[in-house]
């Protein structure tokens, strides 16, 4: 028994330490939070440039930035900013609009400036210096101005007016004369043309004309066979025939040494080219 309520208070006083470091200990999840008032003069991706006694901060915002009302300032609004400190960038935590809009108006962007120049193509811009002047204010409408609504806005273009264009009435056609009825020209007969004279082909040289002979397969390589050829009344003599992948064979093999063949065969540049070959015995 005494050791059950040994470690009984031992759990009890674990847990009543616990509670005291929890509730002496400052939170960890605190922040410490600043607020300074001004005007926005530029938005950025993640940023907002806010101008406050003549100096410009430039404030970090995200998706954890709380906007009041729900949607981000115009450019020249009066806003009140709360913003934390992490790593010495301001990170916007609340954006307060001093000056609320209308519900039924929308927030546009600052029309240019009447001195720029407007070109379709082409060109550099003309070099400018910004001086220390006061940041152009948003136009609240609940009509969207002549730069946002007309692709074509010009400084010096006059401003969109209500009034139609009176509408002119439709000219009333008079009635035609008559069309005179032109005698139609037979066209000339076309000019008779010269006959052409046919071109013709000139007739092959003897060296070009296919040529037979027969003879005994004495040797045989991949590129020519040798045959010895028997004339009456002549010496046998070994010709030499060039073939290769447009040579026909008959049958389709090539002659084995000894067999007699039939060639025909066409001599270019001293060389003789066998086209057909066939075994004949």
């Amino acid at each position: 028994m005494p050791g059950k309520y040994c470690v009984a208070a031992r759990l009890a006083t674990v847990f009543a330490s616990l509670v005291i470091v929890f509730l002496v200990s400052p939170a960890s999840d605190a922040y410490r939070v600043c607020t300074f008032k001004g005007t926005v003069i530029d938005h950025g991706w993640r940023s907002m440039t806010v101008k406050t006694n003549g100096q410009c901060a430039e404030v970090n915002v995200g998706w954890r930035t709380k906007y009041i009302p729900n949607r981000r300032p115009c450019i020249g609004e009066s806003v009140a900013v709360d913003f934390m400190l992490e790593d010495g960038y301001m990170k916007a935590t609340k954006v307060v609009s001093l000056s609320p809009l209308p519900p039924a108006a929308q927030c546009f962007p600052p029309a240019p400036p009447g001195s720029s120049e407007c070109r379709t193509v082409g060109g550099e811009p003309p070099s400018t210096v910004t001086d220390g002047c006061p940041p152009s204010r948003a136009i609240v409408s609940t009509r969207p101005p002549a730069h946002v609504s007309d692709p074509s806005w010009s400084p010096t273009s006059p401003p969109p007016s209500s009034e139609k264009p009176p509408t002119a009435a439709p000219p009333v056609k008079k009635p035609s004369a008559p069309a005179k009825k032109e005698a139609a020209k037979t066209p000339p007969p076309p000019a008779p043309q010269p006959p052409r004279e046919e071109v013709k082909e000139p007739a092959p040289s003897d060296d070009k004309k296919a040529k037979v002979l027969s003879g005994e397969v004495v040797a045989s390589s991949p590129k020519s066979l040798s045959l010895r050829v028997l004339e009456e009344g002549e010496t046998a003599e070994v010709i030499n025939i060039k073939v290769g992948l447009k040579t026909k064979f008959v049958p389709f093999r090539r002659p084995a040494v000894g067999e007699k063949v039939k060639v025909e065969y066409r001599q270019e540049n001293g060389d003789k080219f066998g086209y057909t070959v066939q075994v004949i015995q």
